[in-house]
């Protein structure tokens, strides 16, 4: 009531008192209208229409081609070794030496074995022959002219067995060169001369392992079997491609084709395993090595955009498209597979168009956005939570 009552007796009371209230409302006003209008800085990437592989990815081992053991088959003493652990070795190339005389020696028994019944057949035959005239002039008995043709029989088949002897004993000989089973790389080697060594041995001389080509087993979820088969029957003998690349980087290891897919399903993980070859000119690759590996289904001609562009709301997948004013608005899009880090738009985008990969965080519909790294840019927002909405 004072206050009225001033007014009336003062009017610069009541223009003393609105006034500033009105400016301040003003400058309040204002102040928010120029921050509603500073663009939101935002990252973009065009969507692109055009040809793309169709892939699928899996982690993976390499493994040789084929790896087996020189392994002694014949018991002796090695008496020397004629190998360089890493040596690439050709197949029946020698590795080894086993002491040869005594194997020498029952060879030579063997032998004498043969001379001995060859000489005794010969007997038994010289007495069949003079033996059977003389049983019709009763100078001999057909029991007796029985007796030495069984006799020269009984030495034939001696004398078969004394052959194979000889050839097992030769054979026997031979295996005292222990040679590479493949052509590939050495191992480790097992055993230094001196050693005595038998086909019963736990280990072998050596691990040879054929690395040109080489082999990759990885494995891919059951749920793409079918897929796979039906890119196989198209490829037809060519095989479809296989990237081999590494864990750390993806970079680029060798390049490949698929030979088979295995007979089963691992029942535990629901992941069925594939078998690549690779040429590895290079030896980029290596047994025992872990890398991922990436069978190429099919080229297709189609929209992606990256994989960072796409969001979700109760509707499904959308992306934010940057109008011509500088304006952004939503497009619900269908998703396709994922091409690396661009996903395929099978619905909604047509190629061409200005998408937001970044800052999303801030956006509403008819935001006004300007592209981050030009002048004035307030700090990209990200929708990355590690970062609090901020990146640098």
């Amino acid at each position: 009531m004072r206050f009225f009552e001033d007014w009336r007796e003062d009017p610069r009371t009541l223009i003393a008192v609105v006034l500033p209230a009105l400016l301040l409302t003003s400058a309040c006003t204002g102040r928010d209208t120029a921050e509603a209008t500073v663009p939101t800085p935002v990252a973009v990437a065009t969507a692109t229409l055009g040809p793309h592989a169709m892939t699928l990815s899996g982690l993976g081992h390499v493994q040789g081609l084929m790896t087996a053991s020189a392994r002694a088959q014949t018991s002796g003493q090695i008496l020397s070794v004629s190998f360089v652990e890493g040596q690439t070795v050709r197949a029946d190339m020698p590795l080894a030496r086993i002491d040869p005389r005594p194997l020498q020696a029952m060879l030579a028994q063997s032998m004498a074995a043969l001379a001995r019944d060859q000489a005794a057949l010969a007997n038994a035959r010289d007495n069949v022959a003079r033996s059977a005239p003389l049983v019709e002039q009763g100078l001999a008995s057909v029991q007796q002219v029985e007796t030495y043709r069984s006799q020269a029989a009984q030495l034939a088949a001696a004398i078969a067995g004394d052959r194979a002897l000889i050839q097992r004993d030769r054979l026997a000989l031979a295996y005292a060169t222990i040679r590479a089973p493949i052509t590939g790389i050495t191992g480790i080697r097992l055993i230094d001369p001196g050693n005595v060594v038998s086909p019963n041995d736990a280990t072998g001389i050596v691990t040879v392992t054929q690395i040109q080509p080489i082999a990759v087993i990885f494995t891919v979820p059951q749920s793409a079997i079918a897929a796979i088969r039906a890119a196989m029957v198209t490829a037809g003998p060519t095989g479809l491609h296989v990237a081999a690349l590494a864990q750390a980087d993806e970079s680029p290891l060798d390049q490949g084709h698929l030979i088979t897919i295995d007979s089963r399903v691992d029942a535990g993980t629901g992941m069925i395993a594939l078998k690549a070859i690779f040429p590895n000119a290079n030896r980029q690759l290596w047994p025992g090595q872990q890398i991922t590996a990436r069978v190429t289904l099919q080229q297709t001609r189609a929209v992606t955009v990256p994989a960072s562009a796409i969001q979700n709301n109760p509707n499904g997948s959308f992306v934010w498209i940057v109008g011509k004013p500088g304006r952004v608005s939503i497009r619900q899009v269908k998703t396709g597979p994922q091409l690396g880090d661009r996903v395929v738009i099978a619905k909604g985008l047509s190629g061409g168009e200005t998408v937001v990969t970044d800052g999303q965080f801030a956006l509403r519909p008819d935001t006004r956005v300007t592209v981050a790294g030009s002048a004035n840019t307030a700090p990209l927002k990200s929708d990355n939570p590690a970062t609090l909405g901020l990146q640098p």
